[in-house]
């Protein structure tokens, strides 16, 4: 149950950002459509190292293990999400989900290097 309480926690971070960024970006119309997908893309790539950084320094061993989880997690409630929503899938949602994946493993492998260091 801890370790359920600990990934949530985490989770929070991106899929707020998930939620808020869209609605921030189409509400000020300042960017065209096809910059506003490669400027979440990167904000998603921020956050989800952010929250692999948070979730490998309070990791005891195996950073990249709970950044892994992490990312596949976040990735199959994006992939529900999207289910539901019924969007349409091509190749790059599978390299944009395996972004995430990478980017929330290489988030851990500092934290939990920061979290030995210090």
């Amino acid at each position: 149950m801890n370790l359920f309480i600990k990934y949530l926690k985490v989770l929070a971070i991106p899929f707020g950002v998930m939620l808020i960024l869209p609605l921030i970006l189409g509400l000020f119309n300042l960017i065209s459509v096809n910059t506003s997908n490669i400027i979440v893309l990167i904000i998603m790539i921020i956050t989800m190292f952010a929250s692999g950084f948070m979730i490998g320094k309070k990791a005891t061993k195996k950073g990249y293990m709970n950044g892994l989880i992490l990312g596949i997690i976040t990735s199959l409630l994006m992939f529900l999400l999207s289910l539901i929503f019924k969007n349409s899938y091509q190749i790059n949602t599978i390299i944009y989900y395996a972004i995430i994946v990478v980017a929330s493993t290489v988030g851990s492998m500092f934290g939990i290097q920061k979290r030995i260091q210090n």
